[in-house]
């Protein structure tokens, strides 16, 4: 007679709920090891730069087949000692087992199935891992910063007159993240590459890097900066915090562009990976300033 825990229960609910499968040998869940097929673990690095941070563990592990394109589910596959000890399903071929097997899809969603494998000999080799698979998983789990918005006139830009702008540079240098399924691990590191603005007048101008501080101490003539735009009309009648149109003002949007590439270990992969934004507004009050002749 066995001697049954609460978790043999849990066991026999599965094995009478879920729809019993005969599966041929070929099954891809077939091939994992006695035990959880594996598992995923996330973590971080910046190098020499700080940034980034680990993430929590991922759900993941060695994937039912393979290839590049990030398409295939990750999954999971795990013996079921306590439905062995049940036997198998009437007509079922032995040896086999009984597994429970989680897949977990690229949407967020996964499946879990109790099936009986029967194998000509006990699995003991893990299915192949999708390196892409695993990147994308690492690139989820980056922490990007947004950017700090700086502008010059700081107070009020002035139609017609240059106004700088800029984000703040301590943050730009690459972050990076790793995440390992079984002996898989993948690297995802994003750089950023451009600051996109949009001037909230219409106009949307491309900066390639986080632009130039306004030194105040020093001249206008002694500086300059390669991230400035032109303010053609006033801000007034637009939205105001205040509720009146004199004091409206434009919002900027300032979206820095990351782009993604990854290595891995363990299996050959690499190269480039969906591009990452981060974004922040700041109101931006434009006057229309009149000359007055003497």
């Amino acid at each position: 007679m066995h001697r049954f825990v609460a978790g043999a229960v849990i066991g026999i609910v599965v094995l009478l709920l879920v729809p019993v499968v005969r599966v041929a040998p070929a099954f891809a869940g077939a091939g994992a090891s006695d035990g959880p097929g594996g598992s995923v673990t996330v973590g971080a690095s910046t190098g020499s730069s700080s940034g980034g941070s680990s993430g929590a563990p991922v759900p993941g592990g060695p994937g039912s087949s393979g290839g590049g394109n990030g398409t295939a589910p990750v999954c999971i596959d795990t013996v079921l000692e306590l439905n062995n000890e049940l036997g198998p399903p009437p007509g079922a071929s032995l040896p086999g087992s009984w597994y429970s097997i989680t897949c977990y899809y690229h949407s967020g969603a996964s499946t879990t199935h109790t099936r009986w494998i029967s194998t000509g000999k006990p699995p003991t080799a893990a299915p192949p891992v999708a390196p892409y698979a695993v990147a994308l998983r690492a690139e989820r789990s980056l922490h990007l910063p947004s950017p700090s918005i700086s502008f010059n006139p700081s107070a009020w830009a002035v139609v017609n007159l240059p106004t700088w702008l800029w984000v703040d540079a301590a943050i730009w240098h690459p972050y990076a993240v790793s995440a390992s399924v079984g002996t898989v691990t993948a690297i995802a590191v994003a750089t950023p590459v451009s600051v996109q603005w949009t001037m909230g007048d219409g106009s949307v101008l491309s900066c390639a890097g986080p632009g130039t501080v306004y030194q105040p101490a020093l001249a206008p003539s002694a500086q300059s900066t390669g991230c400035s735009y032109v303010f053609p009309t006033s801000s007034a009648g637009q939205p105001s915090t205040d509720g009146n149109p004199n004091d409206g003002a434009y919002t900027v949007t300032a979206a820095i562009v990351w782009e993604v590439s990854w290595t891995s270990r363990g299996a050959a992969g690499g190269g480039a990976l969906p591009s990452l934004e981060t974004t922040s507004t700041a109101p931006l009050r434009v006057l229309q300033i009149e000359s007055v002749n003497g």
